[in-house]
């Protein structure tokens, strides 16, 4: 179940991202994609396939920064600078 979860979250966010509901560097699609990525690399995990665990959590990483990058961003623009 886990790997289609991860299937769905993947597809969801590129459909979405298409049709210009989302944007690439919101929350959102960076949630959707580490969330697939999470789901297909423990699948993969599960059958043993190494190429698609490095691929799968390598995707989930980049969804982590992008995470991490869209709050840090958002932080950085509420806070005023001292200049």
């Amino acid at each position: 179940m886990i790997g289609w979860i991860g299937f769905g979250c993947c597809t969801i966010a590129y459909l979405l991202l298409n049709f210009r509901y989302i944007r690439f560097d919101g929350w959102l699609f960076q949630l959707l994609n580490f969330l697939g990525g999470a789901g297909l690399a423990i699948k993969a995990y599960d059958l043993r396939d190494l190429p698609n665990i490095f691929a799968n959590a390598l995707w989930g990483l980049i969804a982590v920064i992008g995470i991490v990058k869209y709050f840090k961003s958002r932080r950085d623009q509420e806070i005023p600078s001292k200049s």
